[in-house]
C-alpha cells in the first residue's frame, strides 16, 4: 500500500485495527507495509499514544488493553472461548488439592464444570466462583472484603491477609493483560492487589485468557511472568512464543 496516495487518517485507521487485534507494531516492518518513511509511523505511533491507543516503544509499539466490561455484564452472555479455557484447564484439578479461583467468566466457567471434590478444598474472592461449587458439593470457602465494582471480587486488606493464611495447592487466575515483559496485569488496583496475595499463596499458579489479552498491558501490573507457571489459552505458538521463553507452560485450548 502507498501511504501517501492513502494518507494520513486511512493509515493510522490501519494501524489501530492492527492494534485493536493485539498485534504488535513494528516501525520497520509497518513503514515498508505502508509504502512510508520510519519517521511518518513514529509520528502516527505518537499521535495514536495520544490516543490511549497504542504504547509507543523504541522500534515500534504495544497494543494498549482496553477496560473490561463490567463482570456482571459479561456473566450474562455466552462465553465459547471462556468454554474452551475451562475444558483445557479442568485435568489439571484433582480431589484433596486446596484450589484458590479467581474472579472472571473463564475461571467462572471452569468452577461451573468442576464434578464434586468432597476432599478438595476452594478458596476465592467471587462470590458466584463460591456459589457453584456450592452447587457441585465442593467446600468453598469465601475470602472477604470489599466487592469491586468492575470484577465483582471482594478486595482489600481483610481479602489480601486471609489469602495469606491458606496454604494453597494450585490457583486459577483471569488476566486484564499478560506480557512478557510486564507480566501479568490488572485494570483495577485493588483487584490486582487480591490476585498477587492468591498467587503468593499458592505452589502454582495458572493464568486462563484468550488471545486478545496477550501482548497487552492493562494498568496495573500483578506480577511478572516468573511467578506464573501455566497459561490456559487459544492463542496461537507465535503469540505465546514470548511468554514460554519467560518459562511459562503453554496448554492450548
Amino acid at each position: 500500500m502507498d501511504g501517501d496516495h492513502q494518507g494520513p487518517e486511512l493509515r493510522r485507521d490501519a494501524i489501530r485495527a492492527r492494534l485493536d487485534r493485539g498485534v504488535p507494531l513494528s516501525l520497520v516492518d509497518a513503514a515498508r507495509d505502508f509504502g512510508v518513511s520510519v519517521d511518518t509511523v513514529r509520528r502516527d505511533l505518537k499521535a495514536l499514544e495520544a490516543e490511549g491507543r497504542a504504547r509507543y516503544i523504541r522500534g515500534g509499539a504495544l497494543p494498549v488493553a482496553r477496560p473490561v466490561r463490567p463482570t456482571l455484564e459479561r456473566l450474562a452472555t455466552t462465553d465459547a472461548t471462556a468454554e474452551r479455557l475451562a475444558a483445557a484447564a479442568l485435568p489439571l484439578i484433582e480431589n484433596g488439592m486446596v484450589i484458590a479461583l479467581d474472579g472472571g467468566t473463564s475461571v467462572l466457567a471452569l468452577a461451573q464444570r468442576l464434578p464434586p471434590l468432597p476432599g478438595a478444598l476452594v478458596v476465592t474472592p467471587s462470590p458466584a466462583v463460591a456459589l457453584a461449587c456450592l452447587a457441585a458439593g465442593i467446600p468453598a470457602r469465601m475470602m472477604g472484603g470489599r466487592l469491586s465494582e468492575a470484577g465483582a471480587i471482594a478486595v482489600g486488606s481483610d481479602t489480601v491477609e486471609a489469602f495469606g493464611n491458606v496454604a494453597v495447592d494450585i490457583a486459577f487466575l483471569g488476566a486484564c493483560g499478560l506480557d512478557a515483559d510486564f507480566g501479568l496485569s490488572a485494570d483495577d488496583a485493588d483487584e490486582a492487589h487480591t490476585k498477587r496475595a492468591m498467587i503468593a499463596a499458592s505452589h502454582r499458579a495458572v493464568v486462563l485468557t484468550g488471545s486478545a489479552k496477550i501482548g497487552r498491558r492493562a494498568r496495573h501490573r500483578v506480577v511478572g511472568c516468573d511467578a506464573l507457571r501455566i497459561l490456559v489459552t487459544d492463542a496461537d505458538a507465535r503469540a505465546t512464543a514470548s511468554l514460554a521463553q519467560a518459562g511459562m507452560e503453554i496448554l492450548n485450548a
